[in-house]
């Protein structure tokens, strides 16, 4: 590859990276689905220029693959940036927008989104509401999905509501995937396989092959699913 076609793949390259990524901020929020804008644009064009690879010439393979190189590098650098740098990444992947406040559409913020009635009703469906009225907040997010607040008298029952406190949730902990003890959650649980063995002789399982899943659930129990059957512990797995 001669110098100048080295420099004029760099400039093409860098041209669509930084031209898909104003088209896709021009379309709008509600164009890129689930994905914010840098992923939509990273996406496409990634796939695009491994496309190019796959049908070039042979002579001209290693210059698409070249130009893949470039994107996929000057991808990772503004990913980097964006971490630190708030401005840029607002300017990037947009910002949430309210469009609903205190049950009143804001119809010049779903102006400036390309956002339409329809869509927003049927966002707010989605949402389990059919009347704006019942919203406090609407807001759409970065990757086009609408967040709803319902005000304080549409807002279901809690138990907090009636001064009923129960135990927080812990995260699940997995112990045994696919016939497999996962040791290092096992010690992170100050729990050892012997115990482990003893948990499962107790449900009739003297195989731990036959385990699919095992694991510690949110409520501190010990679940374990083997081929036949679902068996919750009768004592939380800190007894």
């Amino acid at each position: 590859m001669e110098f100048q076609e080295l420099v004029r793949d760099t400039w093409q390259t860098a041209l669509v990276f930084v031209g898909l990524l104003a088209f896709t901020r021009l379309l709008g929020k509600t164009q890129v689905g689930q994905l914010t804008f840098y992923e939509y644009v990273s996406g496409i064009t990634i796939g695009s220029l491994a496309a190019n690879i796959a049908a070039a010439d042979p002579d001209k393979v290693w210059n698409h693959y070249y130009d893949l190189v470039v994107f996929v590098t000057l991808t990772y650098l503004v990913s980097l940036i964006t971490i630190k740098n708030r401005p840029l990444r607002k300017l990037i992947d947009g910002s949430p927008t309210i469009i609903i406040e205190n049950g009143k559409i804001i119809k010049e913020n779903m102006h400036n989104l390309r956002y339409d009635l329809d869509e927003m009703y049927g966002h707010l469906r989605q949402q389990g509401v059919l009347d704006p009225a019942e919203v406090q907040y609407a807001i759409l997010e970065t990757t086009g999905d609408l967040s709803v607040i319902k005000k304080s008298d549409y807002q279901p029952v809690t138990k907090s509501d009636f001064n009923i406190h129960l135990p927080d949730p812990v995260f699940p902990v997995e112990l045994i995937m696919d016939g497999v003890v996962i040791e290092r959650n096992l010690r992170r649980q100050k729990r050892s396989r012997e115990w482990l063995e003893q948990q499962l002789a107790a449900r009739n399982i003297f195989d731990i092959a036959e385990v699919t899943y095992a694991g510690i659930d949110s409520k501190g129990q010990l679940f374990v699913n083997d081929n036949t059957h679902s068996k919750y512990s009768n004592k939380s797995s800190n007894e």
